[in-house]
């Protein structure tokens, strides 16, 4: 059984990290609309505001976590809180609630990922094809191995 500070503390603690993980999800939505639409200068505010979401939430987390001997270190760290907090019904309310909106930025952030990059994959494209147009007398071919090389660009390469 927990001491009643120290439930009041956790309870306090993951009240606080249920909110700076509902902002953050708004932010790592905000970053999809401006990943999508490209609009890259807006980046820059989001991702300095995300990062000071995520530091706030480890230092909550590693607070809530200390007041019970654990460190967050440990690859069991949750599993040891949830032990900890496994009699007391509000706390692992809470906790789960915690655990849903944490998904849900994981899954989030995991989507803005695959975003950047396959918008990296076309900036590629679109590089490589921008290259070529430089070196109008040579022409990317592929060997069999799928090997990119350069070829000159005659009148027998182009029969070929």
């Amino acid at each position: 059984m927990l001491e009643t500070n120290i439930k009041e503390f956790i309870m306090t603690a993951m009240n606080h990290e249920i909110q700076l993980a509902q902002t953050l999800f708004e932010q790592l939505s905000s970053e999809q609309t401006l990943l999508e639409k490209q609009a890259v200068d807006n980046l820059d505010s989001v991702l300095k505001q995300k990062a000071k979401l995520l530091d706030e939430l480890e230092k909550s987390s590693t607070q809530r976590l200390g007041v019970l001997g654990i460190k967050p270190l440990l690859r069991n760290h949750n599993q040891l809180f949830e032990q900890q907090i496994a009699h007391d019904q509000g706390l692992v309310a809470l906790w789960k609630k915690l655990a849903e909106i944490m998904f849900k930025c994981r899954t989030q952030n995991e989507i803005n990922g695959r975003i950047i990059e396959l918008s990296q994959k076309s900036l590629d494209r679109t590089l490589n094809i921008f290259k070529q147009s430089l070196r109008p007398n040579n022409l990317t071919t592929y060997s069999a191995r799928g090997k990119a090389m350069q070829t000159p660009m005659t009148i027998a390469s182009a029969k070929a």
